[in-house]
């Protein structure tokens, strides 16, 4: 197994946000994953090689170059990956839905369609800043053309995870997607695609079912807005809350002010835990050969109640950060 272990030492906090002694963050490399922890709690573990599909689930559900699990930093799993209900949701995932190339119709998020896919390639490096570790992964975007696969999007994600207090994580993901066909990825209107977060399937309600129960998942948004009231709306952030084995949970994500079309629409689910960041709701767009297409976000995890004073006071640093 090729392992290769980078453990960063670091004395303190320099976000300007709670500045205190802080523990250490160790990225692992191996074959199958990228794990990162933060003193001895994991934070997050990004999937290099697909994992087996559960049982009763097709093949071509099989999915890599995304992020499971995220952890809270009381040990629990946030996300979720494989979900009976939706296979083709993987934790944290970046993926276009309603596509055309070469005048074809592609869709890179539904898999039982098996018209395109995304794949991981390599890890470009592994590095540390003052405070904080990152790593470089790279992801193809393919499609099936006459029963071959033909590259249309080369993707690099670099994930930074930044040291902080005990009692919260705080990492960014930077997406990169270029086009490297001489023809453009088209990215039609609709109502969801782009980056997304598939929450613990223990949150997973029936459908129609508003009511709200101890521990139950919860949206609310920059705005003040609920999972029903808020979808299809341009926050600049979400957070999700609840409780897993008896512990509170939230999550909440940052939308770049410098992302396309930003303040982006999302696509609240009104019973699946999970949501996306969908430039797709405004119109219709291109990724144009050779040219970059680049969004941020920043993920904000804790193991307490949801604390929106705490959010915002994030959400202006976020702004201030280079």
């Amino acid at each position: 197994m090729n392992l290769r272990l980078l453990c960063i030492s670091l004395i303190a906090c320099t976000l300007g946000i709670h500045s205190q002694l802080i523990a250490e963050l160790t990225i692992l490399d191996t074959e199958g994953e990228i794990r990162i922890l933060h003193g001895n709690k994991p934070v997050l573990q990004y999937v290099k090689t697909s994992r087996p599909v559960p049982s009763g689930l097709e093949g071509y559900f099989q999915r890599s170059g995304y992020i499971h699990p995220v952890y809270t930093p009381t040990g629990q799993e946030f996300t979720g990956d494989y979900p009976l209900d939706h296979a083709h949701q993987h934790a944290l995932f970046f993926a276009w839905v309603k596509s055309r190339f070469k005048g074809r119709r592609v869709d890179f998020w539904n898999q039982a369609k098996q018209l395109a896919g995304i794949e991981f390639r390599g890890i470009r490096n592994i590095s540390r800043g003052g405070n904080s570790v990152s790593f470089a992964a790279e992801h193809n975007f393919f499609v099936r053309l006459d029963n071959k696969k033909e590259d249309v999007i080369h993707e690099t994600w670099t994930v930074t995870v930044h040291d902080t207090p005990a009692d919260y994580f705080l990492f960014d993901i930077e997406s990169v997607q270029r086009c490297v066909s001489e023809s453009p990825l088209e990215i039609d209107e609709y109502h969801y695609g782009g980056m997304a977060i598939r929450g613990n399937s223990v949150w997973l309600k029936e459908k129609d079912d508003r009511t709200t129960g101890r521990g139950d998942l919860q949206f609310i948004t920059s705005e003040g807005k609920n999972r029903w009231e808020g979808n299809h709306t341009r926050p600049n952030w979400v957070s999700l809350s609840g409780k897993l084995e008896g512990k509170d949970a939230s999550l909440s994500v940052f939308c770049s002010p410098n992302n396309f079309r930003a303040p982006q629409h999302v696509r609240l689910h009104p019973h699946k835990p999970y949501f996306c960041f969908a430039p797709c709701v405004g119109g219709k767009f291109k990724i144009e050969p050779g040219k970059d297409y680049v969004s941020r976000y920043r993920y904000l995890v804790t193991s307490k109640p949801l604390d929106l004073d705490f959010v915002a006071e994030h959400w202006d640093s976020y702004l201030n950060s280079p």
